[in-house]
């Protein structure tokens, strides 16, 4: 395999996001129905000296107990890592906008999915599950 200088220099990677949302529906059981939405999402990784700093402001206000400013530094993070996003290949973007078409990868559309709970800890699980040692470990060994 090849890869460009630049992006592993920026650590650019792509990984196949699953967002699980509750729908509107309801079973025989009168359970809320969930649906899932796939897309990959495109990422940077931060450099370690961000992710240090990001680790101490985090300890620094865990101590304090702001857990207003803890959220604060996460979605920082986690804008910092979600660069990007695009359909599976053969399908459209599972999101669409007001006018029913599949959400365009913008800066601004990035952001209104990260408002989304759900989105957010899809795209932060894929992140982690990506960068984890074991992943890392194990494409070692291949």
């Amino acid at each position: 395999m090849k890869i460009k200088a630049s992006a592993l220099a920026a650590k650019l990677f792509k990984a196949q996001v699953a967002v699980v949302f509750p729908t509107d529906e309801l079973n025989k059981d009168g359970e809320t129905v969930y649906a899932t939405a796939r897309f990959i999402g495109h990422f940077r990784a931060v450099p370690v000296s961000d992710a240090q700093a990001d680790m101490d402001k985090l300890k620094e206000l865990r101590n304090s107990g702001d857990h207003v400013g803890m959220i604060g530094v996460e979605a920082k993070r986690l804008e910092q890592c979600f660069v990007g996003f695009e359909p599976l290949p053969g399908q459209d973007f599972p999101v669409t906008d007001d006018n029913d078409q599949p959400l365009a990868n913008t800066p601004e559309n990035i952001k209104v999915l990260l408002n989304s709970r759900e989105v957010r800890d899809a795209v932060r699980k894929t992140f982690e599950a990506a960068r984890s040692a074991d992943v890392l470990e194990k494409n070692l060994q291949k």
